[in-house]
């Protein structure tokens, strides 16, 4: 059997470590020239649903990278309001000195590429593709083809793939947008910030409107380009944030943290001294996209997986669970401890339940309109 993937994000990165460490035949091809190409966020939280998953799909030696490039595990989820009052706090127990409970994005990719240098193939941007007999002929960009048994879409919220399988799928622009920052850990960072913001994911806000996320990232092993640092996310419709998408957008990673300087200016000091103590170069924005139901496709050597099929909002942490969740099953169907008709009637379940807790949060969070 030869599986082809398109995209190198994190499910399906972990699908391809499953697949060759199964003997599978496995190619990953990535529109991105390299893996530092795209900007797609900064600290990303591991449940246990995604932990058990990286244990079934990776190698011993990968998954001792991933446990080495994780970040310290916070025991913490607090919302304050903008003057730094406490209005509700969660304390989790902290796994043992191998739980991953949560990763930076990059280093985590890396750490999952490990031995996959002659799998992926960059600058590789999907087309289309064509059911041809038993297998698929996949077809690229720059006019070159490649026949597999199997195609994977695991391209993201703006799946291609998925666009030609299911074409009356729908994605939902939930009108919510947010602006990533990173805050280097300098001593005099850890010695303003608050406690809690140290100790996991601390939401500041007015209730419904502007908020800022404030979340740490303290590396076990940092990787070469940066240290720990504080991620800091701003989010809010565009009409709150005083900028239409296209100015958004178009904006300058130093324009826009001057705009979450300017949300912030009434708020506690503690917040601004945060902010201006920001990296600025590093700030991006990213529009928050959802599906409210996940489909089934018909039956075929064509499938999905992670966001190509129930992209989500980030309101329930469940992302990039449910990603490694479908790598781990497909992993299962695509060597013959089950099958893909099963594999797709489980996701459909799985995906759907966390679509919908994220959809009841993002209600809660952001008062949305999405039906």
């Amino acid at each position: 059997m030869k599986v082809a993937i398109v995209g190198a994000g994190i499910g399906g990165l972990a699908l391809a470590q499953g697949l060759l460490a199964a003997g599978v035949e496995v190619r990953v091809y990535e529109r991105d020239p390299s893996p530092v190409f795209r900007r797609q966020g900064y600290r990303i939280h591991i449940g246990p649903v995604g932990e058990e998953a990286l244990a079934a799909v990776l190698p011993e030696a990968v998954r001792r990278r991933v446990i080495e490039t994780a970040t310290h595990p916070g025991d913490l989820v607090a919302g304050f309001s903008p003057q730094l009052d406490q209005l509700f706090e969660q304390i989790y127990p902290v796994g043992g000195p191998d739980s991953v409970t949560s990763i930076d994005r990059y280093a985590f990719r890396r750490a999952v590429m490990t031995g996959l240098d002659e799998v992926i193939a960059f600058g590789k941007e999907f087309a289309s593709y064509e059911v041809v007999g038993a297998g698929v002929e996949v077809r690229f960009a720059d006019g070159t083809t490649e026949v597999a048994d199997v195609l994977v879409g695991a391209d993201g919220v703006g799946s291609r793939v998925r666009a030609q399988l299911l074409p009356a799928f729908k994605v939902h622009d939930s009108g919510v947008r947010c602006i990533y920052g990173k805050i280097p850990m300098a001593e005099a960072v850890r010695a303003m910030a608050p406690a809690a913001f140290l100790r996991g994911l601390c939401f500041v806000n007015e209730g419904v409107g502007v908020g800022v996320a404030f979340a740490p990232v303290l590396f076990r092993t940092p990787p070469a380009e940066y240290g720990d640092y504080l991620m800091a996310v701003m989010t809010g419709t565009a009409s709150q944030l005083g900028l239409s998408d296209a100015e958004l957008f178009a904006s300058s990673a130093s324009e826009l943290w001057s705009l979450v300087r300017k949300q912030v200016a009434d708020w506690h000091p503690v917040v601004g001294e945060l902010v201006d103590a920001a990296d600025a170069s590093a700030a991006f924005p990213i529009a928050l996209r959802t599906c409210t139901s996940v489909k089934p496709w018909p039956d075929g050597p064509v499938v999905l997986l992670g966001d190509a099929v129930h992209p989500m909002l980030p309101s329930a942490g469940a992302g990039a669970n449910t990603a490694l969740w479908d790598a781990a099953r497909l992993t299962s169907a695509l060597t013959g401890a089950t099958t893909l008709a099963s594999y797709r009637d489980e996701m459909l379940a799985h995906g759907m339940a966390a679509v919908t807790e994220s959809l009841e949060n993002g209600r809660r969070m952001f008062d949305l309109r999405i039906e």
